[in-house]
């Protein structure tokens, strides 16, 4: 009988981070890391996503990290430099990562490393040496949002960890959060047909994704619209906080410290807390501000500022209306597909804010708005993938070249080229769109890209394609500035006997090889497979380049 897998759920957020695991043949059981180096005694699920390096390289991170002092915030969400993120911290930590000559995957990469390295040494400490010879799997989340690139960079962020390979899955963070959700909220709260509506706030990102409940028991879900999502998490109400200090007091008459403590009030006791009393808006909060001049116009006296409730709500409603309005599309998309939402899940720390879910519930009185737990990661590692249907965000094809007659005639001469090969004329850069964007992908079949080569007897066959992708609504067919590379893939075929190749001749008498194989790519939760095949054999993984 062999020991059972060790499944360990990485939750690597914007501003704090956590861990959970459990057995494979207890998935029920799942247990969170809530003791953290430089925490004392003290005990929570969240670890902060801070790090500071040391003299001599040496590495502290999330506890061990002081709030006052110039160390590294926000590393996450400069994997992905789609986004535009307005957050201080964020912009402080490409500038230090800059000036160091890191890039942000090798700091991710550090400080996932540190997660990693603690998360073995509490489970040494819970089972022992028997851990040596347990198998362990990772499973690492990441916004739904994300670019494929910015995925890519989260997986070699987990490899420069030390992770191996073969032992990490990303799941995105939406679809691993309804995977939770929905074995543990009670009985008949979803049935079978029901469409739910996942909506993962966290401090960076905002993940939503509509699921239609194909069955409870075994749970099988199905995407029902476009996923969408923006960069509207809690880490914007600290950006809300600071422009309500800057609109009061001039910053060069605020020094660092006492602005650091101030933000550190708001984020430990005001924005975590807000709405929690039914007359919060009558709530009365003592910011302090230490050595900055009294001025009772504004409230300022002692060292502490006054800040009424209806101040802190103008903080949080721009922020909480942006999530409505992604709520909002969502379910007018559902309803565009015939079907109405029944049950709106909250989850993510944004998620679990009592002032959000009050103003969601207010906005939709006829749904059921819920605040579930969630160790999505875990449980997707241990029960695996129950989402059977997924929804496409943008187009994916390749770039080809084409001799068709009417295509030749399209197109101005300009833009032919001739071939000394086949002696023909072609229009390049057409596109050959594979997945449509809004298109079902069904999970477990792959997406077979076909490739005509010609090259000369005497060459190697090694090719590099571009992925691209469109967002437009109607993809175009030939590229243009709408049309983006993801990676570029090489396929190295020297493996295959050049027997196989067809051979031709042309009026000149050069030979050339005419090689059909195929790109064959798998989209998943949080990643994307390529294989090579030939003949309908593998020839490997397909080295991709974002």
């Amino acid at each position: 009988m062999t020991d059972p897998r060790i499944v360990i759920g990485l939750d690597f957020g914007t501003t704090y981070s956590g861990v959970a695991w459990a057995l494979s043949d207890s998935p029920n059981e799942t247990e969170v890391i809530t003791s953290w180096p430089g925490s004392g005694n003290k005990t929570t699920p969240k670890v902060p996503s801070t790090m500071t390096v040391k003299c001599g390289g040496r590495l502290q991170w999330g506890y061990q990290t002081s709030f006052f002092g110039n160390h590294i915030r926000g590393v996450k969400l400069l994997l992905d430099k789609s986004q535009d993120p307005e957050y201080v911290a964020s912009l402080e930590s490409a500038g230090f990562i800059k000036k160091n000559w890191r890039s942000p995957v090798t700091y991710a990469g550090r400080y996932l490393e540190q997660l990693v390295l603690h998360t073995k040494n509490v489970l040494q400490k819970r089972f022992g040496p028997a851990v040596q010879s347990m198998e362990m799997q990772y499973v690492l989340t990441v916004p739904a949002i994300w670019s494929d690139k910015a995925k890519d960079a989260t997986m070699r962020a987990a490899l420069k960890a030390g992770i191996p390979h073969q032992d990490i899955s990303l799941v995105s963070e939406p679809e691993a959060a309804a995977l939770h959700c929905m074995t543990v909220i009670r009985p008949n709260t979803i049935r079978d047909g029901d469409v739910v509506v996942v909506c993962d706030a966290g401090g960076g990102t905002v993940d939503l994704i509509s699921y239609c409940v194909k069955t409870v028991s075994p749970l099988c879900l199905e995407e029902l619209v476009e996923g969408t999502g923006g960069i509207c998490g809690s880490m914007m109400l600290d950006v809300g906080f600071t422009k309500f200090l800057d609109s009061l007091i001039d910053k060069k008459k605020v020094p660092d410290k006492a602005r650091e403590m101030a933000l550190r009030f708001w984020q430990d006791n005001i924005k975590p807390n807000f709405a929690s009393d039914p007359n919060f808006l009558e709530e009365t909060h003592f910011v302090p501000l230490p050595g900055v001049k009294d001025n009772s116009k504004i409230g300022l006296r002692d060292g502490f500022l006054q800040m009424d409730g209806t101040q802190v709500k103008a903080i949080f409603d721009p922020i909480v209306d942006q999530v409505q309005d992604l709520i909002e599309g969502q379910a007018a998309r559902a309803k565009e597909s015939g079907k109405s939402v029944k049950t709106i899940l909250l989850v993510g720390g944004f998620g679990a804010s009592d002032y959000l879910y009050q103003c969601v519930q207010k906005a939709h009185s006829g749904i059921i708005v819920m605040q579930p737990p969630n160790s999505g990661a875990v449980r997707h590692g241990t029960e695996g993938n129950k989402v059977g249907k997924r929804i496409a965000r943008r187009h994916y094809g390749v770039r080809f070249r084409t001799d068709h007659k009417k295509t030749l005639k399209k197109y101005p001469k300009s833009a032919h080229k001739w071939c000394d090969l086949t002696e023909r004329w072609y229009v390049h850069h057409m596109t050959e769109w594979y997945i449509h964007k809004g298109a079902e992908i069904l999970e477990n079949t792959p997406v077979r890209f076909h490739f005509c080569r010609t090259i000369p007897c005497d060459g190697t066959p090694v090719f590099e394609d571009k992925l691209y992708v469109c967002g437009d609504n109607v993809a175009p067919k030939r590229l243009n500035e709408r049309v983006f590379s993801v990676c570029t893939l090489k396929s190295d075929l020297r493996a295959i006997p050049t027997r196989l190749f067809k051979e031709k001749s042309n009026s000149k008498g050069m030979q050339y090889y005419c090689i059909e194989h195929d790109l064959v790519m798998t989209p998943r939760s949080g990643s994307i497979d390529f294989e090579l095949q030939f003949n309908g054999a593998s020839y490997g993984h397909v080295e991709a380049t974002y």
